[in-house]
């Protein structure tokens, strides 16, 4: 109960309107990047087809492009300040433009906390975070008409229960753990374990490392090449940036960069591999084999390949995959 709460914690507090905005800017940059370049892609030509296909990739980008600027033209409703506040005395929600509401924990059965572990690129869509409080008697509803709006039937609940959605964000996940462990430890369900993981593991600064210095033995060349256009410098550039902001997130522990990268990179890394071991096979079998003097070549042409594939393998450890769910619940 909330009265076993060590007296010297003071409140905990999640800015939910900072995890939610979060989610929307990475949505609204992906969206908007890509609109961004397929729009230009039609106006320019640069696709592959007749008028058709310039229509319909204008359209799409345009379309594209609208969702990655939609959030700033509603900055008041999408950035406005959401707060859950947990103390020794119960939880509110601290929403001054919205529906604030305070609820004391005697007034409470149990409380849970529904999430599961954070989007790391698979097949499924993430599950949705949400906090759910079920009343201690019939009388919480008549106290609390400012809470009507989150109320929902749930079964072995006959005064049912109130529901705190917070989409995606599942930042807030590792501040409300230890707000309702800490203040309400005999309400407190929840089916999840969230358990703070120390540090930056060395795989990950050592993958980022490796997919870096592979990205950047690719485009320096090209960059560097006297006859390089403008047109292919402005394209390095802009794929650089990309792959920079998606190695930045993995740095800092994104679930939906990291796991992505331990599936896709080992694949990449063994078809380069690969696909050098057979070039060379094929230049042997077709009577021109390589000058021994260059077999350093093909040693160097092969690092990139081993280099992927070995930071995919990195990321895939269990140490990673721990340390990144823990990042992605706001630990």
């Amino acid at each position: 109960m909330a009265e076993n709460a060590p007296a010297a914690r003071g409140p905990v507090t999640v800015d939910v309107a900072d995890a939610q905005a979060r989610q929307m800017i990475v949505g609204m940059a992906v969206a908007g990047a890509f609109g961004v370049v397929a729009v230009a892609a039609a106006i320019t030509g640069d696709v592959v087809g007749g008028t058709g296909v310039r229509v319909a990739a204008f359209l799409i980008g345009l379309v594209f492009t609208l969702i990655g600027v939609l959030p700033l033209l509603m900055w008041r409703v999408a950035f406005r300040r959401r707060r859950l506040v947990l103390d020794a005395g119960g939880i509110r929600w601290d929403d001054p433009d919205g529906s604030p509401w305070s609820v004391r924990w005697p007034e409470l059965s149990r409380v849970e906390l529904a999430a599961r572990e954070p989007d790391t690129g698979g097949p499924r869509m993430s599950a949705a975070v949400h906090l759910l409080l079920y009343p201690a008697g019939p009388e919480f509803r008549d106290a609390h008409p400012e809470m009507r709006h989150l109320a929902v039937a749930r079964a072995g609940a006959p005064d049912g229960a109130y529901l705190l959605p917070f989409g995606h964000a599942h930042r807030v996940v590792g501040p409300i753990d230890d707000g309702l462990t800490a203040f309400a430890p005999g309400l407190y369900r929840t089916p999840g374990t969230w358990v703070p993981v120390p540090g930056r593991p060395r795989a990950v600064v050592a993958s980022v490392a490796l997919l870096g210095a592979c990205w950047l033995a690719a485009v320096v060349p090209a960059v560097l090449n006297a006859g390089a256009s403008g047109k292919t410098v402005a394209t390095v550039a802009f794929w650089t940036a990309a792959v920079a902001l998606w190695l930045a997130r993995i740095w800092l522990g994104g679930p939906l960069a990291t796991g992505q990268m331990a599936r896709f990179a080992p694949t990449l890394g063994a078809v380069l591999f690969l696909g050098i071991l057979l070039i060379a096979a094929a230049g042997y079998s077709g009577g021109h084999p390589p000058d021994p003097s260059e077999d350093w070549v093909l040693l160097l042409l092969l690092l990139p390949g081993a280099a992927v594939f070995t930071a995919g393998r990195l990321l895939a450890r269990d140490d990673v995959r721990a340390w990144s769910r823990a990042r992605g619940q706001g630990r």
